[in-house]
């Protein structure tokens, strides 16, 4: 009858103890990765103070939530936020979701800081080796609002996606897909684009980027080392013009400006029917800051870097 006993307890402890071993080591491990991610994020950032990087999510998950985040690269994109909030599965640092940004405010090449609002914003990040594998956003709705009461201009756009995936074979070559529709401008633009007025109800751009994980830290440098993007699929549908099948190539030159071309097929379609007789191959070029349909300057181009 002791000995029925004795077996019972022993049975019944060395599982509970088993167990109590295992979570042990788990807190252990989570603890570890945590006091390492911060490490890394207050390396990562440093202009946000210690204090603001908390990481929590114990125990399924870690969550990394950043008071009074900005970040600016090399190539001039900017973003800010009084909060954001990222989360990873504590066995798979390499793969983030954007869960929240309170306040968020964006800055694109050559223009000002302005709020963003949008709907249904889903993002999220994966890394290899510590450099992006894929990068991917989506949304049903985006607006860059005035960056200050005396400011007019502003864009905002219907439904999107971005995607920046690397080769699996080269992870220096990116891969990049954009589709926008509905991108409004908040007023008409300038020169001959007037006549195509502030809304675009399309832009498509598909195609390799050699040397893609370069210009993610340096525009510059990217110049330097001969990359290029090489546009696959280019389609635009700006008021009555449309602009399809494009083909071409985009550097930046020694001096940070957009250069090179793209062709395909361009129409004229007023109310959005193709008129015979308006269609006919054509080419886009890009030189000195400017955007060049025909001979005529039809936008103009931030530079890469100054």
């Amino acid at each position: 009858m002791t000995e029925t006993k004795t077996g019972s307890i022993r049975g019944l402890i060395l599982p509970l103890g088993f167990g109590a071993l295992v979570f042990g080591g788990y807190v252990t491990y989570w603890n570890l990765i945590a006091q390492r991610l911060q490490a890394e994020l207050s390396r990562a950032l440093p202009q946000t103070e210690p204090g603001k990087i908390e990481i929590n999510g114990f125990p399924y998950r870690v969550e990394v939530r950043l008071a009074d985040f900005a970040a600016t690269s090399a190539n001039g994109f900017g973003f800010a936020a009084s909060s954001l909030v990222m989360a990873a599965s504590p066995f798979n640092l390499n793969l983030w979701a954007l869960e929240g940004a309170l306040k968020p405010r964006l800055t694109l090449p050559g223009g000002p800081q302005r709020p963003l609002t949008a709907g249904d914003l889903k993002a999220s990040l994966r890394l290899k080796e510590g450099q992006l594998a894929r990068l991917s956003i989506t949304f049903n709705r985006l607006e860059a609002g005035p960056a200050n009461a005396a400011d007019t201009s502003g864009w905002q756009t219907g439904v999107g996606a971005f995607h920046l995936v690397a080769d699996p074979k080269d992870i220096t070559r990116l891969a990049l897909a954009l589709d926008v529709r509905d991108l409004i401008l908040a007023g008409t633009p300038e020169g001959p684009a007037a006549i195509l007025g502030p809304k675009i109800h399309h832009v498509r751009l598909t195609g390799p980027i050699s040397q893609g994980q370069t210009l993610l830290r340096s525009a510059r440098d990217w110049s330097a080392a001969g990359g290029a993007f090489t546009i696959m699929a280019g389609e635009l549908a700006w008021g009555p013009l449309s602009f399809s099948k494009g083909q071409g190539s985009l550097k930046v030159s020694a001096d940070g400006y957009w250069q090179g071309s793209i062709r395909g097929e361009g129409a004229l379609k007023p109310e959005g029917v193709a008129v015979a007789g308006l269609s006919a191959p054509l080419d886009i070029a890009l030189e000195n800051g400017q955007a060049r349909v025909l001979g005529l300057t039809a936008a103009r181009l931030p530079k890469a870097f100054d």
